[in-house]
């Protein structure tokens, strides 16, 4: 199994912090969140990559088993 291709989110997250700042507090609080939820999004995919790749040793271990 191939893990997709990781990104690298500063851009992303630098241009968020732009773009509060020109839109004021409720940009920047908005802006924030997106933020955020990228970020948690990113680590939730870095969590599903392992466990998929755990799930796989485990399937290979059962065909090995068979």
């Amino acid at each position: 199994m191939t893990l997709p291709n990781r990104i690298d989110l500063q851009i992303a997250l630098q241009t968020f912090h732009e773009l509060g700042l020109d839109d004021g507090d409720v940009g920047y609080e908005y802006w924030s969140q997106v933020g955020r939820l990228l970020t948690r999004a990113a680590g939730m995919q870095a969590q599903i990559d392992v466990l998929s790749t755990e799930l796989e040793k485990c399937r290979a271990r059962l065909r090995a088993a068979k």
